[in-house]
């Protein structure tokens, strides 16, 4: 690699951390210490390492700050007084660490972006990352599996042999989440739907990490590893955003690496929706697990009508006291899966409104960045495959409207946020303040 490639002067100890940081990523359930009665897990922590390291560089930290935090005020702004009214709301009464949680998760994210700002978004961080994320999980989860007679392979053909979701949920994933967990400690298999998150942000990150000429062969074996774990674990919102993603994905690519003429671009364009169609066909194919999935996926289990019974609860609730709130409340030991709702529910219309903003000022920075692109793909000058990084945002705008905890964000949707801003901030960065960033010519995307 070129000593042009950016990143080449930078802290060998803060590229260490921000890998480090992007590596443990997908082991949110590995529990390091327990803080006056917070789970200090593993990713927490590097995250707050990188945070320490990112201290050392006060210059590049200060900058780094500063230059995000003027990007994503708008919205960070609402977020944050949504976050405060609602401590205040909660005030005297059980909040289950729901601010907290979000303080820092944010603050993780934060720290994400502005690592990735001061390493110049340096591709062989993320490839590195999010690679060892992936494998990583698969080696400690292996690991564990054998320590109770079973091993992801076993488990596989069980599952297709059989179609049985609960063995893989409750006898293989919650085992081994039980395992590190600590004493006395009830590890839900709801656990899975994090690292699932986790895991799609991982692989994005390893995708655009790619600065090859060809294709990328190595990402495209763990995309489809990925994601076929991703149908082991079946948590629909990550599923559903995969398919959209993934061939969203392939359409930016084809657009910014621009084709010889607008019949080919025509062409592969419909070639990447059939791709898209057929890996839902295949996805539908009649068998034991198939069926399963396709049971799931159809939006007529349990679990989708407890979600319609939660919302017609909270909307009878936030009937009763539409300005203030009920509080911290739940329905049957639950609380309601929708950030919006949420919102209102426990903390009043205020808060309400607040979310909506902070969402909007979310959904259409991305948005933009996406016409953007596409309307001038030489925008982007880092060696970074671009098209990945736009759809970094997707599963976390969209799990909010589904996801627990009242529909806030979670630790890896957090990190794909700020992930996506940090990369977009040391784009900015390249192309307009910093001189001294020359790219290799090899990695230059060609407009369209």
């Amino acid at each position: 690699m070129s000593a042009e490639v950016a990143g080449a002067d930078v802290s060998p100890f803060l590229r260490l951390a921000v890998t480090a940081a992007l590596a443990t990523v997908t082991l949110t359930w590995v529990p390091v210490a327990s803080v006056g009665g917070f789970d200090l897990r593993l990713p927490y922590m590097m995250a707050m390492i990188l945070g320490a390291v990112l201290c050392a560089f006060p210059s590049q930290f200060a900058t780094g700050v500063s230059l995000l935090l003027r990007m994503i005020l708008p919205w960070l702004a609402a977020y944050v007084l949504y976050l405060m009214l609602l401590q205040v709301n909660l005030a005297g009464g059980p909040t289950k660490g729901m601010v907290f949680r979000q303080v820092f998760f944010l603050a993780c994210a934060l720290t994400v972006a502005i690592g990735l700002v001061g390493t110049r978004a340096d591709a062989r961080i993320l490839r590195q990352g999010g690679m060892l994320a992936i494998v990583g999980f698969f080696a400690f989860t292996e690991y564990l599996a054998r320590q109770i007679g079973l091993s992801w392979i076993s488990t596989l053909v069980h599952f297709l042999s059989t179609g049985d979701l609960g063995f893989v949920f409750y006898h293989f994933l919650r085992e081994m989440f039980q395992m590190v967990a600590p004493e006395g400690v009830d590890v839900p298999a709801s656990n899975k739907n994090i690292v699932a998150v986790c895991m799609f942000i991982a692989m994005v990150l390893m995708r655009a990490g790619y600065t090859g000429k060809g294709a990328d062969r190595i990402g495209g074996i763990i995309t489809v590893v990925t994601l076929l774990t991703l149908v082991v674990f079946n948590t629909r919102s990550v599923l559903l955003m995969s398919a959209i993603g993934i061939p969203l994905a392939a359409w930016i690519g084809l657009v910014c690496r621009g084709v010889q003429s607008p019949g080919e671009f025509y062409l592969k364009t419909a070639l990447i929706v059939l791709s898209a169609l057929a890996l839902i066909l295949v996805l539908s194919a009649g068998s034991a697990a198939m069926d399963q999935i396709t049971a799931r996926l159809s939006f007529e289990d349990q679990s989708t009508e407890g979600r319609f019974n939660q919302y017609s609860w909270a909307f009878s609730r936030i009937e009763q006291n539409p300005l203030v709130g009920s509080g911290l409340i739940e329905f049957q030991g639950q609380n309601v899966h929708n950030l919006f709702i949420g919102a209102w529910l426990h903390a009043g219309l205020v808060p309400f409104l607040l979310v909506v903003t902070a969402y909007l000022g979310l959904f259409l920075s991305w948005v933009l960045f996406v016409f953007r692109l596409v309307a001038a793909p030489g925008s982007w000058v880092l060696p970074v495959r671009v098209e990945w990084v736009a759809i970094l945002p997707l599963l976390p705008l969209f799990r909010v409207w589904v996801a627990g905890d009242a529909g806030h964000p979670g630790f890896g949707e957090w990190i794909g946020f700020g992930a996506f801003f940090g990369l977009v901030l040391a784009n900015r960065r390249a192309r307009n303040q910093d001189k001294s960033f020359v790219l290799h010519p090899a990695y230059r995307v060609a407009p369209s």
